[in-house]
C-alpha cells in the first residue's frame, strides 16, 4: 500500500508524520533521517542478499597514461565508490584508439600486488592485470608509448556501488518503487516508540517484518533462473540490471 507520497525523503517524512497521528517535532530532523535510513538499508540488504547484481552498475573512462601505468579514471588513481569490483575490462591497443571495438577489450585479472615477485616482469596486453590498492587500482602492463593513448572509453568497470544514505529532501530511495512505503512502516517502529505509543510500535514492527519477506520474494521473482549469457546482458558480460528487473532509480 502506497501512502501519500513516499517517493522522496521529504515524502517519507510527511507520511511518517501523518501516520503517527502526532506532531513529530519532538524528534529532531537529524534523528528522523537516521531512523529512516536505518530501515531503508535493511530493505536494501534483503534485496542484495537475493542477488547483489540488483545494485551492479558500470563506469567507463578513457585509458590514459600516468607515470607509465594506468589508473581509473583518467590516470588519477580514483575509482568509482564501490563496495565490490565485479569485473574490469580494458582495450590496450585497439586499431582505432578513438573507437575501440567490443572484441578489442580484454577481461583484467585482479591480482594482489604482493604476488609479483619480479618487478621487471613484462605483462602482456593480451592478459592484462589490475593491482588493487584500497579504493583504486593500477593496470598492467606498464606502457610509455604516448602515441597510443588516450584510448576513448578504454576502461570499463562493473561493480557493486556504495549505497548512499537518503540526505536531501529530493533523494529517492534506491529500492523497488512499490516498497518505498516499507521504509515508512519501518521508521514508525522507532518513531511511535519515541512518542510513547508502544502498541503502535509493535504493530509496525510486525508489518515491517512482513514487508521484508515480501520484498525478498519480489526480488527473487525478478532474476533469471540462471546467470549465464541471456537476454539483457551485454556483450562484455556486465549487467545494467538483471533481465526482468525494472530499474530501481
Amino acid at each position: 500500500m502506497q501512502y501519500s507520497n513516499s517517493t522522496t525523503l521529504y515524502g517519507l517524512v510527511e507520511d511518517i508524520s501523518f501516520l503517527a497521528h502526532s506532531n513529530i517535532q519532538s524528534i529532531s530532523a537529524l534523528d528522523l533521517k537516521r531512523i529512516i535510513n536505518k530501515y531503508y538499508l535493511q530493505l536494501q540488504e534483503v534485496v542484495r542478499a537475493v542477488n547483489e547484481n540488483f545494485y551492479q552498475v558500470s563506469a567507463t573512462s578513457d585509458l590514459v597514461i600516468g607515470d607509465g601505468s594506468y589508473s581509473f579514471p583518467d590516470g588519477t588513481g580514483t575509482a568509482p565508490a564501490y563496495e565490490k569490483i565485479k569485473s574490469i575490462w580494458v582495450a590496450f591497443q585497439p586499431v582505432d584508439k578513438t573507437t575501440p571495438l567490443a572484441n578489442e577489450y580484454r577481461r583484467v585479472d585482479i591480482i594482489d600486488p604482493d604476488s609479483i615477485s619480479n618487478p621487471a616482469y613484462t605483462f602482456s596486453p593480451d592478459s592484462p592485470k589490475a593491482m588493487i590498492f584500497g579504493k583504486y587500482f593500477v593496470l598492467l602492463p606498464l606502457v610509455t608509448d604516448v602515441t597510443k593513448f588516450p584510448v576513448t572509453d578504454g576502461v570499463k568497470m562493473y561493480y557493486i556501488g556504495e549505497q548512499v544514505l537518503l540526505s536531501a529532501d529530493t533523494d529517492v530511495p534506491n529500492i523497488f518503487p512499490t516498497f518505498h512505503d516499507a521504509i515508512t512502516e519501518g521508521a514508525l517502529i522507532d518513531v511511535l516508540y519515541r512518542l510513547g505509543d508502544e502498541v503502535g510500535s509493535k504493530e509496525y514492527e510486525a508489518k515491517f517484518e512482513r514487508r521484508l519477506e515480501e520484498i525478498k520474494a519480489y526480488a527473487s521473482s525478478r532474476i533469471p533462473p540462471e546467470m549465464g549469457l541471456v537476454e539483457g546482458q551485454d556483450d562484455l558480460g556486465g549487467w545494467a540490471f538483471p533481465f526482468g528487473n525494472q530499474s530501481m532509480s
